[in-house]
């Protein structure tokens, strides 16, 4: 957060955890962090690598990522850190 017009890696995973509330295909995702297709992938990765998202089952159009408890818990921490940072 030292330079305003960047995002921190915390700012993008806080915007990826908050879209997959209301389970979200891969798409919306992509598209509600803003990143380009490499990068997000990476993140989603993680995210779902650490147990903070999962990938529902197949779809007639794809998977859907949806948040998961534990998740949910790092939302809120990350909520809190980003609140007290400002």
């Amino acid at each position: 957060m030292i330079f305003k017009n960047k995002r921190s890696e915390i700012e993008i995973i806080n915007e990826i955890l908050n879209t997959a509330r209301n389970e979200a295909k891969k798409t919306c995702l992509l598209y509600k962090t803003n990143l380009c297709y490499n990068h997000f992938v990476e993140y989603l990765d993680f995210l779902i690598d650490k147990e903070f998202i999962n990938k529902n089952g197949e779809m007639e159009k794809g998977n859907t990522y949806l948040i998961t408890e534990k998740g949910e818990k790092f939302l809120d921490s990350i909520e809190n850190v980003i609140h007290l940072s400002r």
